[in-house]
């Protein structure tokens, strides 16, 4: 008798200690980086507003920033995040980031 109670006192924290790493997991974001097949270069105009730029910043699971355009069809394309193009629009998207906050 004394035997099973602590096999389900045991079971009990490991359940626990398994729903307690599980919520440190961030939802939405894969266990790797983004772009992995390269970069595109990005169209003409793609400052606009019909254009959607998603920053992802370096994480535990990608350590480098990914640059991702969203064109109006729908589809996405990695941009290198090292041209000087990209650094102006990162430089401008962490700004209007932080009026946000």
């Amino acid at each position: 008798m004394k035997s099973s109670a602590i096999v389900a006192a045991a079971i009990a924290i490991f359940s626990c200690l398994l729903v307690l790493c599980a919520q440190g997991q961030p939802a939405g974001r894969s266990s790797t980086c983004l772009c992995l097949n390269g970069y595109s270069k990005p169209p003409r105009g793609f400052l606009q507003e019909e254009y959607k730029l998603d920053v992802h910043e370096p994480s535990v699971f990608c350590p480098q920033v990914e640059i991702i355009l969203t064109i109006p069809g729908g589809k996405k394309k990695c941009l290198n995040p090292n041209s000087t193009l990209l650094q102006l629009a990162l430089q401008q998207h962490r700004q209007t980031q932080q009026r946000k906050l």
